[in-house]
């Protein structure tokens, strides 16, 4: 069942994302450090983590001693966040918010966005809105760190149709609609369970976005590109890398 009426993102970032998605979410560590690495972050350095869902991120920064804000729109996932620092003690203050309003100003070191949490909105006014309310939060001279698919492998790699299996025995059929004219990928999910039972789900549709369109928005929100890296591995971006991570810095 899905609601039209309702923002894909409201729908999907919920079990779906967990069922569909979430096996898949291995490399946290390696990710993190990444991060770390890259922005040359240490302790009492202030982040926030943008579309943070259950800080798989946020507490392995937290544990090295880096006071990291968690925001989201899920209260679902912040929920678990919460259980979660708690569980690691670790301080992690947490934000329920629309990404297009980030409530801080010229206050932290870094703002990472990680695992394509970007591109939701239906208007490209509202994607770079996102980008100015981060240039908004950093102090200048902090970095912002935006990791995306990259729509030219999504382009090159595109299939319109997978089935894989999770461990508990449900049967995920993901379906592909990529949209050329407008950019968007469109992908939704049926999830089978061990009894046979079929559910549908809304699943996502992100505008994907090149690298010169990226480096445009940072620019025209007062942000200044340094870099971009095609994986966690730093390896140089280029058209066969899964990913396009951008690192631009604040001026001032």
């Amino acid at each position: 069942m899905t609601d039209n009426d309702t923002p894909w993102y409201t729908q999907f970032y919920g079990r779906d994302y967990l069922e569909a998605l979430g096996p898949g979410l291995t490399n946290t560590a390696r990710e993190a450090e990444f991060v770390v690495t890259t922005l040359a972050l240490k302790p009492g350095d202030r982040v926030l983590d943008l579309a943070c869902g259950q800080a798989r991120h946020a507490i392995l920064l937290a544990q090295r001693g880096i006071d990291v804000t968690g925001q989201d729109q899920s209260a679902d996932y912040l929920q678990d966040a919460r259980a979660a620092a708690d569980k690691h003690g670790v301080d992690l203050p947490l934000v329920n918010s629309d990404m297009r309003s980030i409530p801080f100003e010229n206050h932290f070191d870094a703002v990472i966005s990680m695992f394509t949490s970007f591109g939701y909105f239906a208007s490209d006014a509202d994607n770079r809105r996102v980008i100015a309310e981060v240039s908004k939060a950093l102090k200048p001279g902090g970095h912002m760190l935006l990791d995306l698919v990259n729509r030219e492998w999504v382009i090159a790699n595109n299939q319109p149709a997978e089935r894989r299996e999770n461990s508990d025995g449900t049967v995920v059929l993901e379906r592909r609609e990529l949209n050329l004219e407008t950019s968007r990928n469109h992908v939704t999910f049926t999830f089978i369970d061990r009894n046979g039972k079929r559910r549908e789900s809304v699943g996502h549709q992100i505008r994907l976005y090149t690298l010169t369109e990226v480096i445009q928005m940072m620019t025209d929100a007062g942000l200044i590109y340094e870099s971009v890296y095609g994986g966690f591995d730093s390896e140089p971006y280029a058209p066969s890398t899964r990913r396009m991570i951008v690192v631009a810095r604040k001026d001032g």
